[in-house]
């Protein structure tokens, strides 16, 4: 093995610094883009008053489905197509948790204030190895994000909780997607057509659609527990 073969292969043992952290950032953007459209939906009314919710519902429901699809063929789109799809994600996210939940607005806020935090500590401290320290203090930044903004526009007791959730489970949805980011670091030394941007849009895309899949399959065990409940009734 030459010595530039072991400089390659030490550089994608781990993702580099400069590259999570612009994930980061880029995640912290899509949260905050959602948490404004959120807002948007709720306090101009337009789509409220002319659009039905159902309608709304079933197909934000069904492109996000097609969204996450997305996520494993990432890698064979352009920068300007996973653009796109993240800005469509976004505002169907927005759109969708208007109708459901009036506080998603409150929670993406938090959690966008956490990544971006999260971006900062890896830029200037340059640490992008290792799986303890930089989730510990993911998780710890997101919850005091969230103590601080839950005090500040005094949320009530359910967005508390969803709050102090979602930072837990996002959290945890990064460690489990460290191998795909790790694959994009991969992808960002050998493909001459990648660029770091491109990259760092792709991570944040997987970890934005992260927390949807999350949400699917909890509902998915959630109602098939309930069927099973059901036909344990029958005769």
């Amino acid at each position: 093995m030459g010595p530039l073969a072991a400089i390659r292969i030490r550089q994608i043992a781990f993702i580099p610094a400069t590259m999570l952290s612009l994930t980061y950032w880029y995640t912290a953007l899509g949260l905050w883009c959602t948490a404004g459209i959120i807002w948007l939906t709720l306090y101009t009314h337009f789509l409220i008053t002319h659009v039905q919710p159902v309608v709304v519902l079933w197909i934000s429901a069904l492109l996000l489905g097609l969204g996450y699809g997305a996520v494993t063929c990432l890698s064979r789109f352009g920068t300007v197509v996973a653009t796109l799809i993240y800005i469509a994600i976004i505002t169907l996210t927005g759109v969708s948790l208007a109708y459901l939940f009036s506080g998603g607005a409150t929670i993406f806020v938090i959690v966008g204030i956490m990544f971006s935090l999260n971006a900062l500590f890896i830029f200037y401290l340059n640490i992008s190895s290792g799986l303890f320290r930089p989730l510990i203090f993911m998780a710890v930044s997101g919850i005091i994000a969230a103590i601080v903004v839950n005090s500040l526009v005094a949320s009530s007791t359910l967005v508390w909780i969803v709050s102090m959730l979602t930072v837990l489970v996002w959290t945890l949805i990064t460690a489990l997607e460290k191998s795909t980011l790790h694959g994009y670091a991969r992808m960002l030394y050998h493909s001459e057509f990648s660029s770091l941007s491109r990259c760092a849009l792709f991570g944040a895309l997987t970890l934005y659609l992260g927390i949807i899949n999350a949400v699917v399959t909890l509902c998915r065990y959630i109602i098939l527990m309930i069927l099973e409940i059901l036909l344990s009734f029958r005769p």
